[in-house]
């Protein structure tokens, strides 16, 4: 799969250190090696959304809408466990999906 990153993924993912850093790069891995997002560990599609999908990275969560026409991930967010829910960042998914 091709992949693409937000500017607010990328500024999350900067600030990681140790363990988390590895496991991002790791699920990045094999994100591109994926035939599928059905193939995806810890990989889960968020009710109410028609193509948008977390994978869970120990205690933060990548948000990423999935591109069919062209088999893209665009992750989109990458938050802790517990803002991960946030009805700020859903509704920025939804409005993001449409587009």
């Amino acid at each position: 799969m091709n992949i693409q990153y937000s500017k607010a993924f990328i500024k999350s993912a900067l600030k990681l250190t140790g363990k988390y850093k590895a496991a991002l790069l790791k699920k990045i891995e094999e994100v591109k090696d994926a035939p599928g997002v059905e193939k995806l560990s810890e990989c889960k599609k968020l009710e109410g959304f028609e193509n948008t999908y977390r994978i869970r990275i120990g205690s933060y969560r990548a948000f990423f809408i999935l591109v069919i026409l062209n088999n893209t991930v665009c992750f989109e967010y990458l938050v802790n466990r517990g803002e991960a829910y946030n009805k700020e960042y859903l509704k920025s998914l939804a409005k993001k999906e449409k587009s």
